[in-house]
């Protein structure tokens, strides 16, 4: 039967408040979270094979585990949020999911083929057989178990022996080392509460427990396996899995464990969300998007939460308008695509429409703003209503070979807020302001080595990064980067009109100096045409990157070793090449960011650079107007800003009481040499980010002095209308090359000590961070 602590929150809605009391930052009530979970369920029907045992959703290539595996994804994937849609209403089911699910789960679990289905186009790879099983088994028992009453125990015992037999091998020691332990724990969960295997469940569950309990680092931070693997999955799932199982099995021993470490991690993940809903996109898997909201939502559930229970709704549904409540791309009507079959073509399925449209729908019908005050931006779904691989609309340089078309549906994690029931704090009361919005703030986090930066003012968060590293060789740029933001991406590969280009290299220069790129567009005399983005190779310089440059290629960053922090600064190490060492350290204050970096060991004459934000701009073709106009420090370089880049301007829907302010929607990035570099910023032409099919980014140069050579910059990304000048937001003094310091625009000062390194030859490299395999990791 249902766990007691779930049934016992489930209650029939009260009288409804209006939204415009309730909501005031974001319009969303509940009966919108409802309606846009219907619209994704219903949305993937057309492409369900004919028992539904699989959903061959549409794509250009399969994940690496084959196309059958993409099937039970889209199954597990959807089977997930239509449970948590069906529990949180006490079983009712308007729209028929539950049938659909249970003839999946028969037909995909039948141990033949000719019970499975018309040419065993519905039957599941088995776990033995395909890892990524595993993962969807999660799943596959979280649905089971919320659903238990409604659709387990309706099923007949042969159907649920075959379900049984196929979960079981989950319970098997994991084949990759990191939070792959925990889809064991997750469905011992539900055969523990179903009765079944309690005793292996129990040895399960114990086994996945003492695992990652070797990767805790305290303060609310996990290690993704035994490496410093820190990103989004610490929410989604090392802090997710363990708490939601305690809670649902009503331990509450062991909840009283890990739910304090959740409450720990919240306090700063938290902050890691901009005013305009955005999580912060760094990390990888970044087309689960909305299941960011699946940790707050589960602090709301538990009693384990800074936040209240406002400020929880707050950010869940900002976070879910953001990407959801936006205008279908305006090029993506070119007709429907195919769904992709396993073995053989599966049949064409009518879409069933809901029966009354959702008030999602709705908006979307009427043109209405977006959360973010634009109506013409790209969102998550295509025009079929298909979660698209990618962040705002499909991005193509961000999906992992373990990613296949029905990935992003692990999104649906961030309904888990349905499970509360419509009498819950966190959907009657009043929203409140997300930390971002309030004041600005510095979080120091010292597990991962990383610092969270926000300013009221803009709304902006930005992350800078001293010890997070990838798993596997090589800088993959959802790590690697010293910075990230709400408002900017990474660099990618550029694209032409037949796509991607192939070729990285250092980009174009604009042969003028300048201190800053905007987003904004003043009327001013235009940049000259030698200016134009690359369109082929060569592409993309990175941003936010300090490198050497070696026969003219800039060195990758390589893993970053943690140092020292103070209450405003973070410092790493990084050892590029054999020999060489850099010492780098960020200090922040209000929207200003200085950047220092000091090379051990290079040969006198080493080139440097040091790169900042990067700005989206309209198009990969250089198409954009560009201006320039000119200032005490340089000139100030601008461009129009991106159709597709989402305008963070945050207007709470009318009536909703008192008018809300606007937040700016014009960025600025600045980079300004303070010392060691030859004079003023250029600018550089790069490849797409998340935010446009292309940017520019400031760079400075310098040459290094042996023995060790410090560099130091400032920076800034602002939404700030007219911004001041870097220059202008402190003055800094070097007194030797590990002594500086900063007296801020307020008069508040910062002395930053860089840390000593041992000598070579005793310690010519870094200490070795414990690596793993390229894993196929969580897909």
């Amino acid at each position: 039967m249902l766990s007691p602590n779930l049934s016992s929150r489930i209650s029939p809605p009260g009288r409804p408040v209006p939204t415009s009391r309730l909501s005031p930052y974001t319009g969303w009530n509940r009966a919108e979270w409802e309606g846009a979970a219907d619209e994704l369920l219903l949305a993937v029907r057309p492409y369900a094979s004919p028992r539904h045992g699989l959903i061959n959703l549409p794509g250009h290539r399969p994940s690496w585990s084959g196309p059958r595996s993409d099937g039970l994804e889209g199954y597990a994937r959807t089977w997930l949020l239509a449970a948590f849609r069906v529990a949180g209403a006490a079983g009712d089911d308007p729209h028929g999911f539950l049938p659909r699910y249970a003839e999946g789960l028969m037909a995909g679990t039948s141990p033949s083929a000719e019970e499975a289905g018309p040419g065993d186009a519905d039957r599941w790879p088995r776990i033995t057989e395909t890892p990524q099983a595993l993962v969807e088994s999660a799943s596959v028992a979280l649905g089971l178990r919320l659903t238990q009453p409604w659709l387990w125990e309706t099923l007949d015992g042969r159907t649920q022996q075959q379900a049984v037999d196929w979960l079981l091998p989950a319970l098997g020691p994991s084949p990759v080392n990191n939070n792959w332990w925990l889809f064991g724990l997750t469905v011992a969960g539900f055969l523990q509460d179903a009765g079944i295997e309690t005793d292996r469940a129990r040895q399960t569950i114990d086994r996945a427990l003492e695992r990652i309990e070797e990767w805790w680092l305290g303060d609310g931070w996990y290690s993704d396996g035994p490496n410093r693997s820190f990103d989004h999955y610490n929410a989604w799932a090392m802090h997710f899995y363990p708490v939601l199982h305690a809670h649902l099995g009503e331990d509450k021993e062991l909840l009283a464990r890990y739910g304090p470490r959740l409450h720990a991690h919240l306090d700063a993940y938290t902050r890691m969300f901009g005013a305009d809903g955005a999580p912060m996109p760094y990390g990888r898997s970044l087309s689960y998007r909305f299941a960011a909201a699946a940790a707050p939502w589960l602090g709301a559930m538990t009693g384990h939460t800074p936040l209240t229970p406002g400020a929880t709704r707050r950010l869940a549904s900002g976070t879910l308008r953001y990407f959801l409540d936006r205008d279908a791309d305006p090029e993506a009507g070119r007709g429907p695509l195919a769904p992709v079959g396993p073995l053989a073509p599966v049949a064409a399925v009518t879409p069933v429409a809901p029966a009354v449209p959702s008030r999602l729908a709705r908006r979307r019908a009427t043109g209405a703003t977006s959360t973010t005050g634009a109506t013409s931006t790209t969102g998550a779904t295509d025009e079929h209503g298909l979660l698209t691989l990618g962040w705002h609309g499909p991005y193509e340089p961000i999906i992992q070979p373990y990613s296949g078309p029905a990935s992003p549906y692990w999104a649906s994690k961030g309904f888990l807020g349905l499970l509360m029931p419509p009498g819950h704090p966190v959907w009657t009361a009043a929203e409140e302001p997300l930390p971002a919005e309030t004041a600005d703030a510095v979080t120091v986090l010292d597990p991962p080595a990383m610092l969270i930066q926000s300013t009221a003012m803009d709304g902006l968060v930005r992350l800078h990064n001293h010890g997070s590293n990838h798993v596997g060789e090589g800088d993959d740029p959802g790590y690697s980067r010293y910075a990230y933001s709400t408002r900017t991406g990474f660099t990618s590969r550029g694209f032409t009109s037949a796509g991607f280009t192939s070729a990285v290299s250092t980009g174009t220069d604009t042969g003028r100096p300048t201190g800053s790129v905007s987003s904004a567009a003043p009327a001013s005399s235009t940049v000259p045409a030698s200016s134009a983005l690359p369109t082929g190779p060569p592409a993309s310089p990175c941003d936010n990157h300090f490198a050497l440059v070696i026969d003219g290629e800039p060195t990758p960053r390589g893993p970053a070793a943690p140092l020292a922090s103070g209450p405003d600064w973070v410092a790493s190490v990084t050892e590029p090449l054999p020999g060489v060492r850099i010492v780098s350290a960020t200090v922040v204050h209000g929207r200003a960011e200085l950047r220092a970096h000091l090379v051990v060991g290079a040969d006198a004459g080493t080139p440097v650079c040091q790169t900042g934000w990067a700005i989206a701009t309209t198009s990969a073709s250089g198409a954009a107007t560009t201006t320039a106009t000119a200032t005490g420090t340089g000139a100030t370089t601008t461009a129009t800003p991106d159709e597709a880049t989402p305008q963070t301007a945050l207007a709470p829907p009318a009536p909703a009481g008192p008018t809300a302010s606007q937040l700016p929607t014009d960025l600025t990035a600045q980079l300004h040499p303070v010392h060691g570099y030859t004079g003023m910023a250029r600018q550089l032409g790069a490849g797409s980010t998340l935010f446009g099919p292309a940017s520019r980014i400031l760079a400075l140069d310098g040459v290094t002095t042996a023995p060790e050579s410090l560099f130091v910059s400032l920076a800034s990304l602002t939404a700030e209308p007219d911004p001041a000048p870097a220059a202008a937001l402190g003055s800094i003094h070097v007194s030797d090359p590990r002594t500086i310091k900063v007296t801020w625009q307020d008069s508040t000062a910062t002395v930053l000590h860089l840390p000593q390194l041992p000598h070579p030859p005793e310690h010519q490299q870094l200490p070795q961070l414990p690596q793993l395999p390229q894993p196929p990791e969580e897909r």
